[in-house]
């Protein structure tokens, strides 16, 4: 191993191995299922018909897990505002509710943080600290909702050199710690865009299998097409079509989702090609 391999597997405060918090020591943060349903989060109700969607992503995922080991999942889509984080958020909240697994979501959407909007969680310390190196946060911070099983790592949106923090000794620990945990620890890891920059590839290095969301009408053949040959098809999990209108007893899964009305799009190629 050359010193400079060697110098990424060490942090200066010795710190490694990294230990990922777990539930119990999470921030605790009071739950009003109606206030996150307002806020697009419905995978915590098993009641409300609007979960059964993340209901039927949840058992495309735990099948994997039992028949290929796969524990750490990628939420990306092609390009931005096509209700990624949304779908993160929901499939996570959906795994926590099985008992037999222990449901993790991870934010490394550096530069937008979107699962503490998603989630309405104020993140005064998140995992932006933690990769920069922060002196005071030697874990990723973690919260979890009153009375719910999904533990969240959350990070504030801002203008960061994400790349260089997702290739530090601080990630690679953090990634050394998820493949290190429990069978039954499954991980939903939301990823930004994959043509935003090469974060997402980056990162699919060191997760087992991500799923790639798109929006009718809006994105298209090509991006899909494009998104998978560079992450990789053999690791592809699922093509989720977000806004999806046909119902979902067709070929693949659908999501009929409000949530993301209204957001633009300039593509110059929408529908067919």
């Amino acid at each position: 191993m050359s010193g400079a391999a060697e110098s990424m597997d060490k942090m200066p405060e010795g710190s490694l191995p990294l230990k990922l918090p777990t539930l119990d020591q999470a921030q605790r943060l009071p739950v009003d299922l109606t206030a996150l349903k307002s806020l697009g989060i419905f995978g915590f109700d098993s009641i409300d018909p609007r979960s059964r969607s993340f209901n039927l992503i949840r058992a495309r995922l735990t099948s994997l897990h039992r028949e290929r080991g796969w524990r750490l999942f990628g939420i990306v889509s092609a390009t931005s505002q096509v209700g990624k984080s949304y779908m993160a958020a929901n499939v996570a909240a959906a795994l926590s509710r099985n008992p037999r697994y222990d449901a993790t979501l991870v934010d490394l959407d550096l530069r937008r943080g979107s699962a503490s909007s998603q989630c309405g969680i104020d993140a005064d310390v998140s995992m932006r600290d933690y990769l920069d190196g922060v002196d005071t946060v030697r874990t990723p911070p973690a919260y979890a909702f009153d009375g719910q099983r999904l533990l969240i790592l959350p990070t504030r949106a801002g203008v960061v050199r994400s790349a260089e923090m997702l290739a530090g000794v601080r990630a690679q620990a953090m990634f050394r710690a998820m493949r290190a945990d429990a069978q039954n620890s499954l991980y939903i890891v939301d990823l930004p865009p994959v043509f935003a920059n090469d974060d997402a590839s980056t990162v699919m290095q060191r997760l087992d299998a991500y799923i790639l969301v798109a929006e009718e009408g809006k994105t298209t053949k090509r991006e899909i097409r494009e998104a998978t040959g560079l992450l990789g098809q053999e690791r592809l999990a699922g093509v989720i079509l977000n806004k999806y209108r046909g119902g979902l007893m067709s070929e693949g899964y659908g999501v009929e989702d409000y949530y993301n009305r209204g957001y633009g799009y300039g593509a110059d190629e929408q529908a067919t090609e």
